[in-house]
């Protein structure tokens, strides 16, 4: 169903260092098609469509410096799809939840469609927990981020907002985003994956700061 998609995708992130590769797409596919399966609701198609071509503009991000999800990056996974032949409606669709699954409005949530709703746990999914682990310090060493700096800030009491000018260490970056995942699901089944996840996390952080200050 998903394979002319995933043929693309995976075409496009060959080459992609940052932890958005084609790999995470899969896996944020195989999330969100169990969050579908579980709540019994959103259109299967377009959620897995959606779960596939969300970070396809990652590349182009790190080359460019614009948004993987603005309004360029837009115009150009628009492109991808109608030359896959994907239908109007399902690509209008697609964009709309590309284009909101990385705004984080804990402060101010916004009305979202079911299909965003279930996009967006299945990407955090792949934020948090083992993998999340490895694909931040993966992330930082790609952009060569510092991975902790002693003494910086580690207390953010605003909603994350994703900007490319704006980056923290990979330790910062933990609780600036990460950590803040789990109370922000939108469904009851990326809660309840969330809770797992979460205490991996934890559990590192408390590992990592007992060996950094050599206890």
């Amino acid at each position: 169903m998903f394979q002319a998609t995933a043929d693309k995708v995976k075409e496009v992130l060959e080459s992609e260092s940052t932890g958005h590769d084609y790999y995470h797409a899969e896996r944020v596919l195989n999330n969100a098609l169990h969050i579908q399966a579980t709540e019994g609701q959103g259109d299967r198609y377009v959620i897995g469509v959606s779960s596939l071509i969300h970070d396809v503009c990652r590349p182009w991000e790190k080359e460019t410096g614009k948004s993987h999800f603005g309004e360029e990056a837009l115009g150009r996974i628009r492109v991808m799809l109608e030359s896959i032949n994907e239908n109007e409606e399902v690509i209008e669709r697609v964009l709309e939840v590309v284009k909101w699954h990385d705004i984080y409005d804990w402060d101010n949530p916004r009305a979202k469609s079911v299909e965003l709703q279930i996009v967006q746990d299945a990407d955090n999914l792949d934020a948090i927990g083992a993998l999340g682990i490895a694909r931040t310090f993966a992330f930082g060493g790609a952009l060569g981020l510092n991975m902790y700096v002693p003494g910086e800030n580690l207390d953010f009491d605003k909603a994350f907002v994703d900007d490319p000018g704006h980056r923290t260490s990979t330790i910062a970056h933990f609780y600036e985003k990460l950590l803040k995942l789990k109370e922000n699901m939108n469904t009851q089944t990326g809660k309840a994956l969330g809770e797992i996840r979460q205490k991996r996390m934890t559990d590192f952080l408390d590992d990592f700061f007992e060996e950094w200050n050599g206890s």
